[in-house]
């Protein structure tokens, strides 16, 4: 089986930075990416259905943005992406899969180009919770250009 590197999809700027990393160490490894979408859980909704069709929308929404991701990176590096949609804590859900699936053997995230604080997750597993972190975790900086990449890639 290919090792797989994790990239967790959302919204940010630096994601194309992660995902430019990962691409090129699973080419030259000859490896596999799996990109993970975490939906947050509906809270405070009164109903259960409610709950549940706001899940559902997140849901949709969530493969769409990861399907146009693996769009891109099959057409610009010729690697197939698995995508993966879970709900729920984001450190959680990402520490359990790690643990489910041992074919993941590091995690690629990147750092906001600007001087803002890492994000929560970044945050989170390098304090606490990166005892519970059973792979190597590379933070790509989000100042790094495609070239610089290509020399540590």
């Amino acid at each position: 089986m290919k090792k797989k590197f994790l990239i967790i999809i959302d919204e940010s700027n630096e994601l194309e930075k992660a995902i430019y990393f990962a691409a090129n160490r699973a080419i030259h490894t000859d490896g596999k990416l799996s990109l993970l979408y975490i939906v947050d859980p509906a809270v405070n909704a009164q109903w259960s259905r409610i709950e549940n069709l706001i899940e559902q929308e997140a849901t949709s929404e969530a493969k769409k943005l990861c399907r146009v991701w693996a769009q891109k990176i099959k057409s610009r590096f010729d690697i197939e992406s698995e995508i993966i949609i879970k709900i729920g804590d984001r450190c959680e859900e990402l520490l359990k899969l790690v643990e489910e699936d041992k074919n993941i053997r590091f995690l690629v995230l990147a750092s906001s180009a600007n001087n803002e604080e890492p994000g929560p997750l970044i945050k989170a597993l390098t304090g606490k919770k990166i005892k519970y972190l059973s792979i190597p975790m590379v933070v790509i900086p989000g100042s790094l250009s495609e070239k610089e990449i290509d020399l540590i890639a």
